[in-house]
């Protein structure tokens, strides 16, 4: 025992001698040998990149050490450390945005104004009222749209060569002006004869909304017209102050780089607000400038993006506008349901997982670190690491174990979101659950939803992505009802459209479903046979082909289609050949669009109104380059869905469009409730009649045709949303009293 102390302590005497001679050797070695030592460390590409700065910042005399850095408490010399040189970054960045502020300043363009007067700001109204387009922008006290208020509205006035800042209440300076001066400019917001240039206009038509001034004269918003001219930007790659580096050849700073994450514009000096903002708008209206000329080239999207894509943006606005009203006891009931579920779950994985476990104690499955190495030695095979999409997903099936994983973190997800945090996210100043439903939510032009792309939002929630299951936490207001209609094999009959495939087009000619269709031709069997069970269930045979069928067309690999059938890739590629014998069109337009992406590097959608870019088809590959060819073939199977996938977007756009018409026509409380994948869902009075529901068919069949074939729609009547019944059952229901 003593033995071993004595060693113990020898050893540490050695250990801090070293420790010792090592801080004196850096304390006086020269600056340029800590630089050496600092870049020879193992370094992530943004430190050796701000380090690089500093060093150039410190060779050019522009920053040094702080004396306080170059000794220790008992006044020896300090080494110069990769700590220091990051602190010194933060210095050097706060000098430059005071470099950055001061110049700006200084080199405030003539034609920038700040208008400080009632009198002033009549007179811009009145110059701006002759325009006939004016770029125009707010700024806020905050990114709620239900809460927060504008202070500050920049203005330009391009026939004029003028570009205007006005403040408003609550900003500190005393020059700002009254709150209540914001109506002065009402007659200019709400004319339709003067357009309007926004980028990000939902953000701003909600903030004037809120302010009771509703926007009039739209005409374009840069943001979502980089979405149509460029859908492939890198994320984040849609702010203003990104696009006009790119395009506009602007060096332009974003406000958290000029003023820290943490600021308020209403707090900001006014002379530096007034050269940000009015730049907003200025560099706005030259990105329009820009966009116009490049979209004009392509007559059929510039008609598109005009007369459909700007006129959804105030529908978005209204649509987020009217909110949710949630059920808070059944969101406690569900989440506590699936806690106990997490917890059962949670016991079966230790269970099968502890024998596997190397460490101290219980291992702890939510520790990425601990389960890894175990989860390896349960399948005996090592995983890279547990990426859910990319590694544990493409296992599910083949490992058990695997699956049961996914399902417990699905739920733990679930629980929180249920119990946590939903609740937290009801609107303040509404008291409802609003949403953000973004029109170019994925590069086909499908929507998203969820958080704004331009300023993100922690009330937020994404409505799309609901389970089944946790729908029915949304419940119409009282005296109302939540109507369901969806677009009935929205993406089949598109396919059909586009290809001509004559055996779908007889399909819906006939009112028969697609898939079944194919199945009795393929099996030689009637129909009806191969259509539904008697419970209503799918037939092996149509849930077949309805796979097989979306696989050819979604470009799914034989190995893919494999793993979805559970059957082998070669019969899975058995499948699509018998498939492209029965349906030889859509195989030939299938080849088609394929090659027309290799040649060109893009696709068209329905009637050229928008594109989806697919640089990587044209690719050209030299012999055994894997990587190469597995890009071309994936970008050439991305043809096809991306033009069904984007003509299907246009379709539901104009439907949305119209369905926005008609509830303001009828008026009484009817209000689009939302959009979720194909369905359109209205919020109406629960005395709505039968005329009221031939209507939504008629919106949803009629407004946008594919061709000559027959749109469908199904409609059903909710109380809470997932708890649907057909209009007949409502109507009978309510005939005999039992509609409460």
């Amino acid at each position: 025992m003593n033995l071993k102390l004595s060693l113990t302590t020898d050893s540490n005497a050695t250990e801090r001698a070293r420790q010792a001679n090592e801080r004196r050797k850096m304390a006086s070695e020269s600056l340029a040998d800590a630089w050496r030592r600092i870049f020879a460390m193992k370094l992530t590409e943004s430190d050796r990149q701000k380090l690089t700065e500093v060093k150039e910042a410190m060779d050019a005399g522009l920053i040094g050490r702080n004396p306080q850095d170059c000794v220790t408490k008992s006044g020896r010399p300090k080494a110069f450390s990769k700590a220091e040189a990051l602190r010194l970054w933060q210095d050097l960045q706060e000098r430059k945005r005071e470099e950055t502020l001061r110049r700006m300043v200084e080199e405030t363009p003539s034609n920038y104004e700040l208008v400080t007067s009632s009198e002033r700001l009549l007179e811009v109204v009145k110059a701006a009222l002759t325009e006939p387009i004016i770029a125009v922008d707010t700024e806020t006290t905050g990114i709620d749209v239900y809460t927060d208020v504008i202070v500050g509205v920049s203005l330009t006035l391009p026939e004029q060569d003028r570009h205007y800042y006005i403040p408003f209440k609550p900003t500190i300076d005393e020059r700002a002006l009254p709150s209540e001066s914001l109506e002065i400019l009402r007659p200019l917001i709400e004319s339709d004869e003067v357009k309007k240039i926004f980028h990000n206009a939902i953000f701003d038509i909600a903030m004037f909304k809120r302010h009771g001034i509703k926007l009039n004269g739209l005409a374009w918003d840069t943001m979502t017209a980089m979405h149509l001219l460029n859908e492939n930007e890198p994320k984040g790659g849609y702010k203003l102050k990104k696009l006009a580096p790119k395009y506009l050849k602007v060096e332009s700073d974003t406000f958290d780089e000029l003023f820290g994450d943490d600021a308020k514009f209403s707090e900001i000096p006014l002379d530096i607000a007034l050269v940000y903002a009015a730049k907003d708008t200025h560099l706005t209206y030259r990105l329009y400038k820009f966009q116009r000329y490049h979209m004009s080239k392509m007559p059929e999207m510039m008609r598109y993006y005009e007369t459909v894509e700007v006129p959804l943006l105030p529908v978005i606005v209204e649509l987020e506008a009217n909110g949710y009203i949630l059920d808070l006891d059944f969101a406690k009931e569900y989440g506590e349901k699936l806690r106990k579920e997490a917890e059962q779950l949670h016991k079966e994985l230790i269970a099968e997982l502890s024998p596997y476990y190397d460490g101290d104690g219980e291992l702890n499955i939510n520790s990425p670190q601990q389960l890894r190495p175990t989860l390896s030695k349960a399948i005996g095979r090592e995983l890279p690491n547990l990426d859910a999409k990319k590694t544990l997903k493409p296992l599910r099936k083949e490992f058990p174990i695997i699956e049961k994983l996914l399902e417990y973190k699905r739920i733990i997800k679930l629980s929180s979101t249920y119990i946590d945090s939903l609740p937290q996210k009801q609107n303040p100043t509404t008291k409802r659950w609003h949403s953000r439903f973004n029109p170019m939510g994925t590069v086909t032009g499908r929507f998203s939803s969820g958080k704004d792309e331009e300023v993100g939002n922690d009330n937020q929630f994404n409505v799309q992505n609901q389970p089944k299951e946790a729908r029915r936490m949304f419940v119409a207001p009282p005296g109302k009802v939540i109507i369901g209609a969806d677009f009935k094999a929205q993406e089949i009959r598109c396919v059909a459209y586009l290809s001509g495939e004559q055996v779908l087009i007889d399909a819906f000619n006939k009112g028969k479903d697609p898939y079944a269709w194919v199945a009795s031709m393929y099996y030689k069997r009637p129909y009806h046979e191969v259509y539904k069970n008697p419970d209503g269930s799918d037939t092996p045979e149509r849930k077949l082909f309805k796979t097989v069928v979306l696989a050819y067309i979604y470009g799914t690999s034989k190995w893919g289609l494999a793993d979805q059938l559970g059957t082998t890739p070669d019969e899975a590629e058995k499948l699509m050949k018998d498939l492209s014998a029965e349906l030889p069109r859509l195989s030939e337009w299938v080849k088609e669009t394929q090659e027309f992406a290799a040649k060109h590097g893009f696709v068209w959608m329905d009637g050229k109104q928008r594109k989806r870019r697919l640089p990587d088809a044209k690719l050209k590959a030299r012999w055994g380059d894997k990587e190469t060819w597995k890009k071309i073939s994936r970008a050439k199977r991305q043809g096809p869905n991306a033009r069904v996938q984007g003509s299907s977007s246009i379709q539901t756009k104009v439907t949305m469009i119209e369905a926005a018409k008609m509830c303001e026509q009828k008026g009484n409380g009817w209000r689009l409730w939302g959009t979720v994948h194909d369905e359109l869902l209205f919020e109406a009075p629960e005395d709505f009649t039968r005329e009221d529901i031939y209507d939504i068919e008629r919106v949803m069949t009629e407004s946008y045709r594919f061709g000559e074939v027959p749109n469908g729609t199904d409609i059903e009547i909710m109380k809470r949303w997932g708890e649907g019944m057909t209009v007949d059952e409502w109507f009978a229901r309510k005939e005999k009293g039992l509609i409460a």
